[in-house]
């Protein structure tokens, strides 16, 4: 078996590593930062969390004037003595109540009505053309996160010490995946040191099918060798194939790098608590306590990561479930306990992130929202104009942003969806540009210009 063959087969969970790693000549070259947020705090870092299913907007920020609102969704209207009032027309569904104060703060703000303006009703395509940044274009292979990592590697190559992406959850998303190796964390993290062994061993020219044998075996956790030295083929043949001249090797190396730097800071290595270069433990100086379940757990290893000052850019998680054509309720339904379980987490993480909440720009997406009006099974079906929610960072929040049209039919989308009068990529564009500091290259966005002015999101 070819090592190339290998990489295409093997490494069930051990290591995630971006797609399409063939070298390229890109176009979007090198740009260093031209400022920072901060001299303590050089690197700012977007968090990209995508609610799979397509999330309600209407039930979320609530038009509590809007009388349109309460005929045409009877029974799962939240209802004006609940919303949480910011102004005159918005409000909050009131499980979103732990992320008021920040948006009183300034640090929490909503674009409405904005989405991808591809009229597709189905998640998959949809999620794979905001993902890839290119609406209705499936020649795209590469994320639009990855594209700006690509853009902003070291073309010297990355400092080993760093971790410039991480995604929190076992699949990387399509919007990571690309030229530059991206890690995503598998579930056993802190037990898998034979397996990056042997991954290691593979990169640097082990033998593939002795790795192959021994990472099946590996991945059914049965018994078998612990030390890194029986792991490797005894009669291993090194490879006439550098790192420089393999970009797949490189980024193999890259990922396993990336995997060990994450355990060391999340649980310490041979000389204990990891300690970040400002001279602080990577926790912190103060106790934060978080919300139970998977995805608080998973937002308390990120704050740790973001802490420990590893050059961490860009990440992302998803949640799943948002689909709600059924029993999405009003204040008692799944939609009341989704939104709890998410606001609960990103306000514990906000909190624990302390100082470091100034360059970290929290970003919460979804392929598309709900029908306005509301079906016969307590939710609603696929619709088209959502909400983009922006937290932290250098956001000028205590706002809700973009245009609304209303609820009459005639203002509708097909005359039944809220319409998308804010295209995700002018808020992608904005979040490159103004938090992450970066100059955006023509055709970034494959068949797309985002305006030159912006949408003004940020400070």
């Amino acid at each position: 078996m070819k090592r190339r063959d290998f990489l295409n087969n093997a490494g069930a969970g051990a290591v995630s590593v971006g797609a399409g790693l063939a070298a390229t000549n890109n176009s979007l070259a090198f740009q260093p930062k031209k400022d920072a947020v901060s001299d303590l705090f050089p690197d700012p870092v977007v968090v990209m969390i995508f609610l799979r299913g397509g999330h309600d907007q209407l039930n979320t920020f609530v038009p509590h004037s809007d009388k349109t609102y309460y005929k045409i969704r009877p029974t799962i209207a939240v209802q004006k003595e609940d919303v949480i009032k910011l102004d005159n027309r918005w409000g909050l569904h009131p499980a979103m109540k732990p992320l008021k104060r920040f948006y009183d703060e300034g640090r929490f703000a909503a674009v409405i009505n904005s989405g991808s303006p591809h009229p597709t009703r189905s998640h998959f395509d949809a999620q794979d053309f905001m993902e890839y940044g290119a609406p209705g274009l499936r020649t795209i292979s590469d994320g639009w996160l990855n594209r700006y990592l690509t853009a902003t590697a070291n073309p010297r190559g990355e400092d080993p010490k760093k971790l410039r992406s991480l995604a929190m959850q076992e699949r990387l998303p399509r919007s990571m995946r690309g030229t530059y190796p991206a890690v995503a964390v598998p579930p056993n993290l802190r037990e898998i040191d034979e397996v990056l062994d042997l991954f290691e061993d593979f990169y640097s020219g082990g033998d593939p099918e002795a790795l192959s044998v021994v990472a099946r075996a590996a991945t059914r956790k049965q018994s078998g060798t612990t030390s890194r030295k029986s792991l490797k083929s005894r009669d291993r043949k090194k490879a006439d194939m550098g790192l420089m001249t393999d970009p797949i090797m490189a980024s193999g190396t890259q990922t396993i790098q990336g995997l060990r730097r994450l355990r060391e800071i999340l649980y310490g290595g041979e000389s204990g608590t990891y300690q970040s270069p400002r001279g602080s433990v990577a926790e912190g100086t103060t106790f934060q306590e978080y919300p139970g379940g998977w995805f608080a757990s998973r937002l308390k290893s990120l704050a740790k990561v973001i802490k420990s000052d590893v050059g961490l850019t860009v990440a992302a998680t998803d949640i799943n479930g948002w689909d709600h054509h059924i029993g999405m309720g009003s204040t008692d339904g799944t939609l009341n306990r989704m939104l709890s379980f998410l606001s609960e987490g990103l306000a514990a993480f906000m909190d624990d992130l302390g100082p470091d909440l100034d360059r970290t720009l929290i970003v919460v997406s979804t392929e598309f929202g709900r029908v306005a009006k509301e079906n016969g099974n307590d939710g609603a079906d696929h619709g088209h104009g959502c909400a983009t929610w922006l937290l932290g960072g250098q956001v000028k929040g205590g706002r809700v942003y973009g245009r609304w049209t209303g609820l009459e039919p005639s203002e509708l989308f097909q005359k039944r969806d809220l319409k998308v009068t804010t295209d995700f990529r002018e808020i992608y564009a904005d979040v490159l540009r103004k938090h992450m500091k970066f100059d955006l290259p023509a055709n970034f966005f494959p068949g797309y210009t985002p305006s030159e002015k912006g949408l003004g999101l940020f400070a």
